[in-house]
């Protein structure tokens, strides 16, 4: 039990790391700082929803998909490392001065923005899905999947909180405190993107030696 507790901790914490409250903080607020209360709470729930049916989809069926493709769930570890690293470099490098392409025109729907971009990039980016799957397919037994389901779970409440932190922190926070919050989010993409980097490319490797003919 104990174990299980273990490693269904540090699942969780590489998908918040992932997930970056920080980060997703800074956006939401330049996104949603001046919707209303009862609105912010429907977005909150449906995109911490639809992070879950995405994620549970991606986790069950992923590992059928990398085999019929044949494809090597440590090359998308590190394509997921990848992505990390391309989302967090401007983060970490340029703050908040990253994030004005998100910004919305005043006219549209907010209800319009739950699938993008409050689920894909903000929530959900590319390598969220790679390393899900990559996971899933380094625990394919029904009790790895099932641990990996209620960490996506767990994951939904975190989501919401998240978001719906917006509400009390628009106009509290102060241009230099968001950009601070942002650059922190954008060192800890990078540090987690480094090290599914490393893993993934360090294992291609191993497996590559193994094979190769002596």
């Amino acid at each position: 039990m104990e174990a299980w507790l273990i490693e269904f901790l540090l699942t969780y914490v590489t998908f918040l790391s992932m997930f970056c409250p920080p980060a997703t903080i800074t956006a939401a607020t330049i996104l949603l700082g001046q919707v209303p209360a009862h609105t912010l709470r429907q977005l909150a729930w449906k995109v911490a929803g639809e992070y879950v049916a995405v994620m549970l989809i991606a986790i069950w069926i992923g590992n059928f998909l990398l085999t019929a493709l044949g494809l090597n769930a440590h090359a998308l570890t590190a394509t997921g490392g990848a992505a990390l690293l391309f989302q967090g470099w401007p983060l970490m490098t340029k703050g908040t001065k990253a994030e004005p392409a998100r910004m919305p025109e005043s006219h549209v729907n907010v209800q319009e923005m739950v699938l993008v971009p409050l689920l894909f990039p903000l929530t959900i980016g590319g390598g969220t899905i790679a390393v899900g799957i990559s996971l899933a397919s380094h625990n394919a037994s029904l009790s790895g999947l099932l641990q990996l389901s209620a960490v996506i779970l767990a994951m939904a409440p975190t989501i919401a909180c998240t978001f719906l932190a917006v509400g009390p922190l628009h106009g509290r926070l102060s241009a230099g405190a968001i950009d601070a919050m942002a650059r922190i989010a954008g060192i800890i993409l990078v540090t987690l993107a480094l090290q599914l980097l490393a893993s993934g490319l360090s294992q291609l490797v191993l497996q590559y030696l193994a094979v190769k003919p002596h």
